[in-house]
């Protein structure tokens, strides 16, 4: 499952165009043509490996282990979670969450982090655990604190979007 990922800041009014579309039509298409960003950061795919070390090593939507969960998957799901939409994922996160999220991660060390991932269950991730791994998740999840600091300081609304 583990396809490029990607945030994008966005005021309201955003979401609620998207939120006014069929969901047929919430995708990358609309989002990288018709969407208003105000700022964005790829995780390229190391989402996957964030998600399941920020939520006790499950691929799954939902709101259990917050604040963590709010980072890839968490929040309310706009597209991905119904039959049919197995190719594109987008879920969004309100202003509140991000800025509890911003929170969350300022605080975050890699040590914390680094126990985190070591627990992900190799098997259900598809993949070794190994320290390159490890760099590669970290330096993504790390390096997007600017995004979310930015995305709580003015308000916005994030979305997470990955095609399959």
């Amino acid at each position: 499952m583990s396809c490029l990922g990607g945030f994008r800041a966005v005021a309201e009014r955003e979401i609620q165009r998207l939120r006014a579309l069929p969901r047929k039509d919430r995708g990358v298409d609309y989002l990288d043509g018709e969407m208003v960003q105000e700022a964005w950061y790829d995780v390229d795919k190391s989402w996957d490996a964030i998600h399941r070390a920020l939520t006790g090593g499950k691929l799954e939507y939902g709101n259990s282990g917050a604040p963590g969960c709010w980072v890839i998957l968490g929040g309310e799901v706009l597209r991905g979670d119904q039959e049919g939409e197995e190719d594109y994922i987008i879920t969004c996160k309100t202003p509140g969450q991000v800025r509890q999220v911003d929170q969350f991660l300022q605080g975050l060390t890699e040590e914390a982090f680094r126990e985190l991932y070591f627990t992900i269950d190799p098997g259900a991730y598809g993949f070794g655990l190994s320290e390159d791994d490890f760099r590669y998740t970290w330096s993504y999840l790390a390096d997007s604190r600017p995004f979310w600091h930015s995305a709580a300081e003015r308000g916005l609304w994030v979305l997470f979007d990955v095609d399959q």
